[in-house]
C-alpha cells in the first residue's frame, strides 16, 4: 500500500526560519513576507503476485507483443502496472510533488514505468503479474505484425491461409512453396484481445499458478486470447460503462448465441460466462492443456474456418459490426450478410474435414480436403486444382499427425474425438441466429444449467480419479524417500538412483500437475457460468454450490501436485548427489537402464493384451448381422465395443512408446559409460520401438474399421426403425376401406347406377316421372328434366342418390350426393349441401372457377365441344369430365373423411384421380394419372402419407411391364427407398430392403376404369 507523509524540505525550513526572525523587525526594514512552499511525498511498497496467464491463438501467435491495460468507469483503457514474473520481494517506490494527488500519481507512474516488454512463446503462451491490490477488469491485447519484428501466426486452416509474397526456405514446417499451408508460420497484422475481471483476493485463494505452482503467486486466473474473446472485448469497450463479471458474462453469451446459435452455446456451458477460460486450441498443434470437448472443438473449428477466409482482420471486423448491430446472421448490411454466408460454408467444410481426420484414413482426409478446397473456390482454375491436389496428400499427413499428437498429449481419446467430431459437424450445420432465436429465455437457462451440471459432475469424477492417482504417487514417493536420507549407503545407492529415475519417469508420463491445473481452470469457468445463472434466478444456487466445491477440491489437488513436484525435485537432487558421494555412476546407469527396460517390457505386455482385445472385438463386430432391428442393434453395440477397444489399444501403444523412449535414454547413457551389454539393450529397445510403430498403425486401422462398422450399424438401426414404421403404414393403407375393393366399388357402383338410370330415363322420352328402374330393380327414381333433378332410393339397403344439374354454356354441371352401403355394411356417403339448390349453386361457381374444391361438397362437371342445352346435348361430344366429391366412409374401424377428385380429358385420352383425407389417424393423399396412347396405356400412382417420415408409395404402369415402383420415406433428412412395389392381380406385393416380401391383397387403390 502507498504510505502518504507531509514534510518540509530543508529549503522550506530555512525560508520558514528566516521569515520567523524578520517578523520581529519594523516595517521600515522593508522585509516582504514569503509563503513557505509545501512538498508532498508518496511512498509505498508493491508486490506483483496476481497471475494472469493464457494463450493467444488464432492459430498460435508466436513472439507476439502483449499489451496490458485496465478499464476505467467509462470503459476506457488506461495503463496499469504489471510484471513478467511473480514478486519474491516487495518493490519500494517514493515520489515527491507539490500536491498529495500528484505525488500519489507519480508513484503509480513509477510502477507503470517499470512495466516489462512481454512476448508470447511459440505456443502463444504469456503470463503477467498484477499488483496484489489490483481488482477490476484487465484488458490484454496480443499483436503480430507483418513487418518489423519476429512475431508469427501459425496457419491452422485446413485449406490454407493464403500465399507468401516470397516462398520461405524449406524446413520441418514449410515445404518451400508460396502457399501458406496448414501448420506453417507466416507474417501478418493481427491483434486479438481479452477483458478479464480480477476480483478482490480474500486471503490465499490459489496458492499455485495455473501453470507452474509458483509459491509467490497469490491467485491465478486464466485469460486466453482468441477471436471470441476479441469480439467480447469489443462489445465491452464500446459499451461506455464500467466492466464487471456480469457484463463479461452477458457479452460472452450474446456473442456466442449470435455467432454460433443457442444449441452450440449450450455446448459451451463450461466457459459461457467467460470465454477466456477456454478455447485456445491450435488445431495444427494441440498441446493437451485443454481437453477437446464438444464446446472447445466447436470454437477451434470456428476459429480455423475464419483463418481460412480472405483477410482475417476484415472478417473479424465484419463479425464485430454484425454483433454490435444486434444480428450477425441475416444482417441488413449486405457485406456483413455475405460474410456470414461465406463463414457458414467455411465452417461446414472444416467440420467435414475434421470428421475425416477423427474417423478416417489419410486418403479420406485428402478427399475431404479437396472437397473443402472446391467449396472455398467455386470456379478454380486448372492450375489451382492441380496445385492443391499436389499438396493435399502432404496436408492430410500433417493433419493426421496433428490429430495423433492431440491424442498422445491427452487432449482426447480416439473414441471421444470421433464422437465429438460427428456431434460438432451436426451442431455447426446451421450457425448463428435470427430474430427471436437471438434472445435467450428461461428454457435456455434451464438447458444451460443442466449441461453445466453434467460438466461439473464429469470433472468431479475426473478429480476423484486424479486424487487416487495423487495418493498412489505420494505413496510411491514415500517409499523412495525411505530409501534415501539416513538409510542411503553405498550398497543401496544405485537402487535409490534407479528408483528415483523410475519415479520421475512415471511422474512425467502421468503429468498429474497438468491434469490438476486443467480441472482447476475448468472449475473457475464453472463458477463464473454458475454465477451468471444465479444472476438470472436463485433456483440455480445448487449449481453454483457444486461448482464452488469443485473449485476448492481442485485447488487442493493443485497444491498437492505442487508439493509432490517439489518433493520429487528434492529426491532427484539427492539421487544426483548420491551418484557422486558413493561413486556409483556405472552401477546406477546399468540398473537404471535395466529397470527402465523392464518398464518398457511391462508396457509391451499391456499393449499386446490391448491388441488382442481390439482384434477380438473387431472380429465380433465384423461378423455381426444387420438384417433385422434386433441384429442391427446388437451389431451397433459390438461395433462400439470395438471402437473403445481400438482406442484403448492406441492409448496402450502411446504409453509403450513413451516407456521405450525413456528406456533408450537410459540405455544410451549406459552406453556412453561403455557399460557391458548396453548395445544389446539398445538393439532390443529399437526393435521393440519398430514393433510399437507397427502396432500404432494397426491400432489406427482397427479404429477406422471399427468406427465405420459403428456408422454402418447405426445407419442400419435407424433405417430398420424407419422400415418398421414404413411396413406399419403400408399395412394400415392396405386395410383402409377407401383404398380397397370394398370402398372403391361402392363409389363406382353408385356412378354405374346413376348412369344406368339416366340412360333408361332418356329412352323413355318423358320430361318427368317416378318409378322403379328396370335395369336396377331395387332402385326407385323420381326425376324432372325441366328442373334437371333426379332422386334415387333403394328401399332394401336404405341407399339413396340425388342429383341436380344445370346447363352452363358448354358445360353440364351436376351437384350430387349419395348414401351408399358397401360390403360388410360399410357406409359410404357422398356429402352434398342441405338443399339441391344450394349444392347446385356451389357447383356452378366451382365450374366457373370462382371457388375452389375446398368450398364445395360433391360436384360433377361435363365439358362439351360446344354450347349445350337439353335439345342438343345428345349430339354434343364430351371433351372433359371433372368430379370432386366430399366422401365419408364409416367401416367401424378406420373410416375416411376426404375428397375424391377425378379428371378425364377425352382430347388427350388422359386423366387423373386424387383422393385426399384422413382415415383413422392417417392423413394421406393419393394421386393417379393415366394416358391411353395408341401404343399402350401408361399410368402412375402416388400415395403420400403426411407424417413425419413422409411415407410415399410411387408406382407406374405400362401394359407391357405391369405396375412397378418404390416405397419411399424420409431418412437422415433425405427420401430413400425402403422397398420395391409390384402390382398383383388382387393388390400389391412389396419387397422391403430387409428382404421381407409382403403381399397386400384386396387392394384396388382406385379403379380408373369407372
Amino acid at each position: 500500500m502507498v504510505k502518504r507523509t507531509i514534510k518540509f524540505t530543508p529549503i522550506a525550513a530555512s525560508v520558514a526560519l528566516t521569515l520567523g526572525l524578520t517578523a520581529c523587525g519594523s516595517d521600515n526594514d522593508r522585509n516582504i513576507p514569503v509563503t513557505p512552499v509545501e512538498s508532498f511525498t508518496a511512498a509505498g511498497d508493491a508486490q506483483f503476485n496476481i497471475e494472469v496467464t493464457g494463450k493467444a491463438v488464432k492459430g498460435s501467435m508466436k513472439n507476439a507483443v502483449v499489451t496490458v491495460m485496465t478499464l476505467d468507469a467509462s470503459g476506457q483503457s488506461v495503463p496499469v502496472a504489471f510484471r513478467s514474473a511473480a514478486s519474491a520481494e516487495a518493490e519500494s517506490f517514493s515520489e515527491e510533488a507539490l500536491s498529495q494527488s500528484a505525488a500519489d500519481a507519480a508513484v503509480e507512474a513509477s510502477k507503470i514505468a517499470a512495466n516489462p516488454e512481454v512476448l508470447t512463446d511459440e505456443s502463444g503462451r504469456y503470463s503477467i503479474y498484477l499488483d496484489d491490490d489490483f481488482t477490476g477488469p484487465v484488458y490484454i491485447t496480443v499483436k503480430t505484425s507483418a513487418e518489423g519484428d519476429d512475431s508469427f501466426l501459425r496457419c491452422d486452416a485446413y485449406v490454407g491461409c493464403g500465399d507468401y509474397d516470397t516462398a520461405p526456405e524449406s524446413d520441418d514446417v514449410n515445404d518451400g512453396d508460396t502457399a501458406i499451408e496448414f501448420g506453417e508460420w507466416y507474417k501478418t497484422d493481427l491483434e486479438l484481445s481479452v477483458v478479464k475481471f480480477i476480483p478482490a483476493v480474500e486471503g490465499d485463494t490459489s496458492g499455485a499458478s495455473g501453470s507452474a505452482g509458483d509459491a509467490n503467486v497469490e491467485a491465478s486466473y486464466n485469460a486466453n486470447v482468441t477471436f471470441l474473446t476479441s469480439l467480447v472485448a469489443a462489445l465491452l469497450l464500446d459499451s461506455g460503462s464500467s466492466v464487471d463479471e456480469d457484463a463479461i458474462a452477458a457479452a460472452s453469451l450474446n456473442t456466442v448465441v449470435q455467432l454460433m446459435g443457442q444449441d452450440t452455446a449450450i455446448l459451451l456451458s463450461a466457459i459461457i460466462g467467460d470465454l477466456s477460460n477456454g478455447g485456445a486450441v491450435d488445431l495444427s498443434d494441440v498441446d493437451g492443456e485443454e481437453e477437446l470437448t464438444d464446446g472447445i472443438l466447436a470454437i477451434a473449428q470456428f476459429s480455423s474456418s475464419i483463418q481460412g477466409l480472405p483477410s482475417i482482420v476484415d472478417v473479424i471486423n465484419s463479425i464485430k459490426a454484425g454483433i454490435k448491430s444486434g444480428q450477425f446472421k441475416g444482417n441488413t448490411d449486405a457485406g456483413i450478410a455475405a460474410i456470414a454466408t461465406m463463414l457458414q460454408k467455411a465452417v461446414a467444410s472444416t467440420s467435414n474435414v475434421f470428421v475425416a481426420i477423427a474417423t478416417g484414413t489419410e486418403d479420406d482426409i485428402k478427399t475431404a480436403l479437396e472437397a473443402a478446397f472446391a467449396a472455398k473456390t467455386p470456379t478454380p482454375t486448372a492450375g489451382q486444382i492441380a496445385a492443391f491436389a499436389a499438396n493435399s496428400a502432404g496436408i492430410a499427413k500433417k493433419a493426421k499427425e496433428a490429430k495423433d499428437k492431440a491424442i498422445k498429449n491427452g487432449a482426447a481419446t480416439d473414441a471421444s474425438l470421433a464422437a465429438a467430431a460427428v456431434k460438432i459437424k451436426k451442431a455447426l450445420e446451421v450457425i448463428g441466429c435470427t430474430g427471436a432465436e437471438c434472445t435467450v429465455g428461461d428454457d435456455f437457462y434451464t438447458a444451460l444449467a443442466a449441461a453445466l451440471t453434467v460438466e461439473i459432475t464429469a470433472s468431479q469424477t475426473a478429480l476423484t480419479a486424479l486424487e487416487m492417482s495423487i495418493e498412489t504417487a505420494q505413496s510411491s514417493l514415500a517409499d523412495v524417500q525411505a530409501m534415501g536420507g539416513d538409510a542411503l549407503t553405498a550398497d543401496n545407492a544405485a537402487a535409490f538412483v534407479s528408483a528415483v529415475t523410475l519415479l520421475k519417469n512415471e511422474a512425467t508420463t502421468a503429468d498429474l500437475t497438468a491434469k490438476a491445473d486443467s480441472i482447476f481452470v475448468k472449475s473457475q469457468g464453472y463458477v463464473t457460468a454458475a454465477n451468471a445463472l444465479v444472476t438470472q434466478s436463485s433456483d440455480y444456487q445448487q449449481v453454483l454450490d457444486s461448482a464452488s466445491l469443485l473449485q476448492t477440491d481442485a485447488l487442493d489437488a493443485v497444491n498437492d501436485t505442487a508439493a509432490y513436484d517439489a518433493a520429487l525435485a528434492a529426491l532427484v537432487a539427492e539421487a544426483e548427489a548420491a551418484i557422486t558421494t558413493f561413486d556409483v555412476t556405472l552401477a546406477a546407469a546399468k540398473l537404471v537402464a535395466e529397470d527402465t527396460a523392464d518398464v518398457a517390457d511391462e508396457k509391451k505386455s499391456l499393449a499386446d493384451t490391448a491388441e488382442a482385445a481390439s482384434t477380438s472385438a473387431l472380429a465380433n463386430a465384423e461378423n455381426a448381422m444387420v438384417d433385422t432391428v434386433a441384429n442391427a442393434a446388437e451389431a451397433k453395440e459390438l461395433a462400439m465395443t470395438a471402437v473403445t477397444a481400438a482406442s484403448d489399444f492406441a492409448a496402450a501403444v502411446d504409453a509403450l512408446e513413451i516407456a521405450i523412449e525413456q528406456a533408450l535414454v537410459a540405455a544410451n547413457a549406459y552406453l556412453e559409460l561403455e557399460g557391458e551389454g548396453a548395445q544389446a539393450m539398445i538393439d532390443a529397445l529399437t526393435a521393440m520401438q519398430t514393433a510399437a510403430v507397427a502396432q500404432g498403425v494397426l491400432a489406427s486401422e482397427q479404429f477406422v474399421t471399427a468406427y465405420n462398422l459403428q456408422l454402418a450399424a447405426e445407419t442400419a438401426v435407424a433405417k430398420l426403425e424407419v422400415l418398421t414404421s414404413v411396413k406399419a403404414t403400408s399395412e394400415s393403407l392396405s386395410t383402409m376401406t377407401v383404398l380397397t375393393n370394398t370402398g372403391g366399388q361402392a363409389v363406382a357402383d353408385a356412378a354405374d347406377v346413376l348412369a344406368d338410370v339416366i340412360d333408361e330415363l332418356a329412352e323413355m322420352g318423358n320430361n318427368s316421372g317416378t318409378g322403379t328402374s328396370t335395369r336396377n330393380a331395387d332402385w326407385d327414381y323420381a326425376y324432372n328434366l325441366d328442373d334437371l333433378t333426379l332422386m334415387l332410393s333403394n328401399a332394401t339397403t336404405g341407399e339413396m342418390i340425388s342429383a341436380a344439374a344445370s346447363y352452363q354454356d358448354n358445360q353440364l354441371v351436376v351437384a350430387w350426393g349419395a348414401t351408399l352401403v358397401g360390403e360388410n355394411d360399410v357406409s359410404v356417403k357422398l356429402v352434398t349441401a342441405d338443399t339441391q339448390t344450394a349444392a347446385l349453386t356451389d357447383c356452378v361457381d366451382f365450374a366457373a372457377g370462382t371457388i375452389d374444391s375446398t368450398q364445395i361438397d360433391s360436384c360433377l362437371v361435363f365439358t362439351f365441344d360446344g354450347a349445350v342445352t337439353a335439345e342438343n346435348v345428345d349430339d354434343a361430344e364430351i371433351v372433359m369430365t371433372e368430379m370432386s366429391n366430399h366422401v365419408e366412409i364409416v367401416d367401424g374401424d378406420s373410416g375416411f373423411d376426404g375428397v375424391l377428385s377425378i379428371t378425364a380429358d377425352d382430347a388427350t385420352d388422359s386423366g387423373s384421380i386424387s383422393l385426399e383425407g384422413v382415415s383413422g389417424d392417417v392423413d394421406f393423399k393419393v394421386m393417379a394419372t393415366f394416358i391411353d396412347s395408341d401404343m399402350e396405356e401408361t399410368s402412375a400412382l402416388n400415395i403420400t402419407v403426411n407424417n413425419a417420415m413422409g411415407y410415399t408409395l410411387s408406382i407406374t404402369d405400362n401394359e407391357s411391364t405391369g405396375y412397378t415402383g418404390d416405397v419411399m420415406a424420409m431418412y437422415n433428412e433425405m427420401m430413400m427407398s425402403f422397398g420395391t412395389a409390384t402390382k398383383t392381380t388382387n393388390g400389391l406385393s412389396i419387397t422391403y430392403i430387409d428382404g421381407d416380401v409382403v403381399d397386400y391383397t384386396d387392394v384396388d387403390l382406385i379403379d380408373s376404369s369407372k
